[in-house]
């Protein structure tokens, strides 16, 4: 070692440059300049290494949903939900925990392309102002997704004051535009639809998801818990064409497709009115049957129709809400734009196709890819002479523009955007832009001034300069502005409208899916990788239909069949128990293209079928297995002890008790505390955002669609879907941390160890692979790395560097040949620890899927817990395969049915 003088460098002064290279991999992982607020506001001294946590938001389709981002040495690694925010009320959905993925992935669009190649943000601006200069906006098109930011609303306004013609169009694949069509034919105003689930007495679905994939899924996921929670139990009946989430918690479900529902609107409207009823098929009579009287059973009924519903049944669900008195609530629409969804994108296609449109700028929005194909959206972009789109990963769109320009993340910049109660968030950056990206309005600004700079922070204080700077400083690390939700209006008389009734035959329903959306999340690894909730499907969906339909084709599950409906897709088949005849679901957000190694490819686009042409399904050639992670949903004889369906008030059978050879542990006095979980599988949705949550919180390596179809699955966190004769529900499985674990005897390195906690913990750097513990482990719970799959990369030739900035550093990464599991996040313990005995306010530890999930259905505390006790005490209670003797620490409360 060189003395340390002159020239030389000492030991310290290289490890200094060594820790300075290695921050500066990722050049943005520092916070942005403006300052930013903590929600809770961390003494000074704070060491390197603690988390901060913030308050922001994100959207999803327009609306905001609060969060709670935890940043570690200026990088955000992991996002939970944020208490004081209507829409999310602590709590996420897999949209929510995918978001830091998104931050880091490497497919993101990096810098400005032009027509040329790589360029940057003046030439495109030079390029774009030389066009619409002196012109007052003819020919300018400005397309977006639905916006509710008063930002963004501002500056487009700004930008029509200055160039009036200038056309706006917003555009959502998935839009609410039968349910306002419903209102307005009730009402005769449009008018947004609240329900009140909290305070339903009884619930009737005509094919809606309340429970399902959404802005708003986790707010009304929590009401309807807590209702469920409070006695007497509501109940739920569900009539729907495939089933989902909330057909599966309903008390009885009925298969039902487009004639059925509309059946069910005549039957139940004679039924309220003493009118003869019509002819209904008997097993839908008995279903209507119970359902007249749940809805005369007096209290407070509700009736929601489902959002790809036509609007006469949304009319009819309004009209049959105001005869029961429900509880619901009706807004003026928070999207200001009173246009049409798909009547917007229509007349701009129409226009773009005539040559009217000269300058198309497209604001994070991909209609090349879910427009519907009657627009030729892409043959009319063709036409269009100078075309903008700015995405934040490349997208089937901006693979047609002329200029591809990057957006930012939204927790790299300001914002603010409305939640679908009109609540107003004040969304700020956790970290500066990681790439030469810019936030939305700063895109409106350069349409006017090519010299503009970003200013999404001053725009955004511009917005709110009435809330004065304590306001704003409160307002920021509230993460809510007070005082902005809308005030419900009273909608007036109720006119009634019946649907009509259409003629059986075939039909074809597209839906979000419950993990990719419309596809905005097609890119997101771990959205990919997520089991869809009902079947478990991963990387890829199957087109469902009813076991008869399928054997009408002459198919079984995986042969191909071809859908064509103006477009045609070709996909495998899957039997899907519960599907109503005649019904084929296909869920949207795949079939990319142009998109990156981890979406191009993977399944269907299902937005090329026109739901105006007619509907043909045939037997195609060739099958594919599509990738699952469950593929028995009963199990013979055992169901029913393993899965029980409880009606309200009954007590668990009590399991025969097998004698052990394990010897009982010895008691401990002053032992530390001792930890356990219970989850109530009579609220969970299986919405997976647990599995999400524990895969950001832990360092799960997604591994690819070639490694799940062999059946190695690396979550540490799943979520079984069972059904019986009696209904169906969801089993989150982590490991039961079992006071005798099978797992601990049998490796021969001592790896898996209990400590004096009560946990089954791994010793990552002793554990050599010899899997005995997995082979032993009855839960199936234990992961193992076949490869090095923390060090593969899914982004195809992607620089994937970035994306290790996302891990937690609390937690080892675990290599090639390393067994892991579920510890109840023993991390996060630990830190709750040691700020107790540091003298700080203790903390009871939370795990990062109690902290995700919107039901509050799993209890984490210890076995003295006064919320550990009593789901233990409850009736329901019982253990996984509690006769094997190995006494988990993790146990289960049994779903009911309101028979």
């Amino acid at each position: 070692m060189s003395p340390v003088g002159g020239d030389a460098i000492g030991r310290r002064a290289l490890l200094k440059l060594l820790a300075a290279g290695a921050a500066a991999s990722v050049a943005a992982c520092s916070k942005p300049d403006e300052t930013i607020h903590p929600l809770v506001d961390q003494p000074d001294g704070t060491l390197p290494g603690q988390v901060r946590r913030y308050a922001s938001a994100l959207p999803l389709a327009g609306y905001a949903r609060g969060v709670t981002g935890l940043v570690v040495n200026e990088r955000p690694v992991k996002l939970e939900g944020l208490a004081a925010h209507p829409a999310s009320l602590g709590a996420t959905d897999v949209f929510t925990e995918s978001a830091i993925l998104d931050l880091y992935d490497p497919q993101r669009l990096k810098a400005v392309n032009g027509p040329s190649g790589p360029s940057n943000w003046p030439a495109a601006a030079r390029a774009l102002y030389g066009r619409v200069a002196h012109r007052c906006g003819s020919g300018l098109a400005l397309l977006t997704g639905r916006v509710t930011s008063p930002t963004m609303l501002a500056r487009i306004a700004a930008l029509k004051a200055a160039l009036p013609d200038t056309r706006h169009v917003r555009w959502e694949p998935f839009d609410d535009d039968a349910a306002l069509a419903g209102a307005q034919a009730t009402f005769g105003r449009r008018l947004t639809a609240r329900p009140r689930l909290a305070e339903a007495d009884a619930i009737l679905l005509l094919d809606a998801d309340p429970l399902g994939p959404g802005p708003e899924q986790v707010a009304l996921a929590r009401a309807w818990s807590q209702r469920r929670r409070t006695a007497p139990m509501p109940r739920m009946i569900a009539f729907e064409g495939s089933p989902s989430i909330s057909g599966a918690m309903a008390d009885l479900r009925v298969p039902a497709g487009p004639q059925a529902i509309a059946l069910a609107c005549h039957y139940l409207h004679a039924a309220l009115t003493d009118a003869p009823r019509p002819p209904v098929p008997s097993d839908l009579a008995r279903a209507l049957i119970a359902a007249t009287a749940m809805l005369r059973a007096g209290g407070k009924p509700l009736v929601l129709a489902g959002d790809h519903q036509p609007a006469e049944v949304h009319a009819f669900a309004a009209w049959l809400n105001a005869q029961v008195g429900a509880p619901v609530d009706y807004l003026a629409p928070v999207d200001t734009d009173a246009t049409p969804h798909r009547a917007a994108l229509a007349g701009l296609a129409r226009d773009m196709h005539a040559g009217r449109i000269d300058t198309l700028i497209i604001i994070d929005a991909n209609p090349c890819y879910a427009a519907p194909p009657g627009l030729r959206f892409a043959d009319a972009m063709a036409k269009v002479p100078l075309t903008v789109a700015a995405v934040r990963i490349p997208d089937e769109t901006s693979a047609r523009a002329t200029w591809q320009v990057p957006l930012s993340h939204p927790l790299e910049g300001w914002h603010d955007w409305r939640a679908a109660d009109g609540t107003a968030s004040i969304a700020q950056p956790l970290i500066r832009p990681m790439w030469d990206t810019r936030c939305p309005s700063d895109v409106v600004d350069l349409i006017l001034d090519p010299a503009a700079a970003p200013q999404s922070y001053a725009r955004v204080r511009e917005t709110w300069a009435s809330l004065g700077a304590d306001g704003w400083r409160k307002a920021v690390a509230a993460g809510v502005v007070p005082d902005t939700a809308a005030a419900p209006v009273v909608p007036g008389a109720a006119r009634l409208v019946l649907p009509v009734i259409p003629t059986a035959g075939a039909s074809l329903s597209i839906v979000p899916s419950p993990t990719l959306y419309d596809g905005r999340l097609s890119a997101n690894a771990w959205a990919q990788e997520c089991p869809e909730p009902l079947t478990k499907e991963v990387w890829g969906s199957s087109a469902r239909m009813h076991p008869d339909d399928m054997a009408a084709l002459g198919v079984v599950d995986g042969d191909m069949v071809r859908i064509e409906r103006g477009g045609v897709v070709t996909l495998p088949v899957r039997a899907v128990p519960g599907q109503a005849r005649g019904v084929t679901t296909l869920l949207a957000g795949y079939g990319r293209d142009g998109t990156g190694a981890v979406a191009d490819g993977i399944g269907a686009n299902a937005f090329v079928l026109d739901a105006h042409a007619p509907l043909k399904i045939t037997r195609a050639e060739g099958r594919i297995a599509v990738v699952t992670t469950q593929h028995q949903f009963a199990l013979a004889g055992e169901l029913e002890k393993v899965f029980p369906v409880l009606a309200p008030g009954a007590a668990m059978p009590v399991p025969d008790k097998h004698p052990s050879l394990l010897p009982n542990p010895p008691a401990k006095d002053n032992a530390p505390p001792q930890w356990a979980m219970a989850i109530d599988t009579d609220v969970c949705i299986g919405c997976n955002a647990c599995v999400i949550a524990c895969q950001a919180e832990n360092n799960v390596p997604a591994i690819g669609p070639h490694e799940m179809s062999v059946g190695r699955d690396m979550h540490w966190l799943r979520v079984d879907r069972y059904q019986t004769g009696q209904g169906e529900g969801f089993q989150p499985v982590p490991c039961m941390q079992c006071e005798a674990a099978p797992c601990e005897p049998v490796c021969p390195v001592e790896a898996s160890v209990h400590d004096a906690q009560g946990l089954n913990v791994q010793v990552y750097n002793r554990c050599v692979g010899t899997r005995t513990c997995e082979a032993n482990c009855p839960y199936k719970v234990r992961r193992f790395n076949f490869l090095d799959y923390a060090g593969a990369s899914l982004w195809g030739d992607a620089e994937d560097a970035s994306v290790t900035a996302q891990r937690n550093p609390d937690v080892t990464v675990r290599a090639r040949g390393v067994m892991e599991k579920c510890t109840y996040c023993v991390q996060r313990i630990a830190t709750a620890t040691h700020e107790a005995d540091a003298g700080g306010t203790p903390a009871a530890p939370v795990t990062a899927c109690q902290a995700a999930c919107p039901t509050r259905a799993i209890t984490f505390g210890t076995l003295a817990d006064a919320s550990i006790q009593t789901a233990r005490a409850d009736p329901r209670h019982y253990a996984l395969l509690e006769e094997l003797g190995t006494r988990p620490r993790t146990t289960y409360l049994a779903k009911r049915k309101n028979v």
